[in-house]
């Protein structure tokens, strides 16, 4: 289980995005697991892929609404319950070590 102080939520606005997420959601396993993401949220638009059973098998949240990208950011973040919002796009790979980056960011932040 996520520690529930994690600041991090993550929103994926999805639509057919079964062949790129399964390596966005890999990259997001070690902040996942080191505590810094909180829930990734899938927002989706009505896929007709295997997108939901993609989400579902990450342990990520899995909402569906209307199709657009920025109806769907919105919904996501509505959703959202962490400190800190993070939007990826579904094809998105985050580099290696990106949580170290994220944490500083976050720590600089609380700090003012």
């Amino acid at each position: 289980m996520m520690d529930e102080r994690a600041p991090i939520s993550v929103v994926v606005p999805t639509l057919n995005a079964a062949e790129g997420l399964p390596m966005t959601l890999a990259a997001l396993a070690p902040a996942a697991l080191g505590g810094l993401v909180r829930e990734v949220v899938i927002s989706d638009g009505g896929s007709t892929d295997d997108v939901a059973e993609i989400a579902d098998a990450a342990g990520a949240r899995f909402i569906v609404g209307r199709r657009g990208r920025g109806v769907q950011l919105a919904q996501g973040a509505a959703e959202a319950r962490g400190r800190w919002l993070l939007f990826l796009h579904a094809d998105t790979q985050l580099e290696p070590g990106w949580e170290h980056d994220a944490s500083a960011i976050i720590e600089r932040g609380e700090d003012n």
